[in-house]
């Protein structure tokens, strides 16, 4: 599956994606605000790519904007019973930061989780340290539930980790809130 935006494209994540998300998921702006702290190297990537890009519980997307791979997408451990799911999103190229990207891809990754995967909710885990994706997610109607402690170190501090989510009908409710 294909989703088009205006500011952005997620298509299917694939191997050939491996050489550029190692280039920028090793630039050390780009690690403060990821989980992965260790240095990835291609062979890794194409490895996680290979098993994880679309299985039974996952749907993984690589971003694009205009002909640039920026980022991915994609929905971890769904829960078919609960219908609940896990969003991770991770715009790499910070020369893409603070232009509406991560909004609208959210958007749009809300649109397939609800409206194509029938989900009933959408979770997700941020570092108190990225306000950025915190507005992001309260502006695409995320709720914050939770917070683990200190549960994120990085360069000799400790931040919390925040839980947020997002229900199949707080989405409807604000569905035309987006600007898809």
């Amino acid at each position: 599956m294909r989703m088009e935006g205006k500011l952005a494209t997620l298509r299917p994540m694939e191997v050939s994606d491996a050489q550029k998300f190692v280039q920028l998921i090793n630039d050390e702006k780009t690690k403060e605000y990821l989980s992965l702290v260790f240095p990835m190297n291609q062979f890794l990537e194409e490895e996680w790519i290979k098993k994880n890009a679309i299985s039974h519980n996952q749907a993984n997307f690589s971003i694009e904007a205009g002909d640039n791979l920026i980022g991915s997408a994609g929905l971890m451990g769904i829960d078919w019973v609960a219908r609940s799911a896990e969003y991770g999103i991770a715009i790499f190229d910070p020369n893409y930061w603070n232009k509406g990207i991560g909004t609208e891809v959210t958007q749009m990754m809300l649109r397939y989780a609800f409206e194509y995967l029938n989900l009933n909710r959408v979770w997700l885990r941020v570092f108190e340290n990225n306000q950025r994706a915190i507005r992001v997610y309260e502006k695409c109607g995320f709720i914050q539930e939770g917070r683990m402690r200190q549960a994120r170190y990085l360069k000799g501090q400790y931040f919390d980790v925040i839980i947020m989510s997002i229900l199949a009908d707080e989405y409807w409710r604000i569905k035309s809130d987006y600007q898809l």
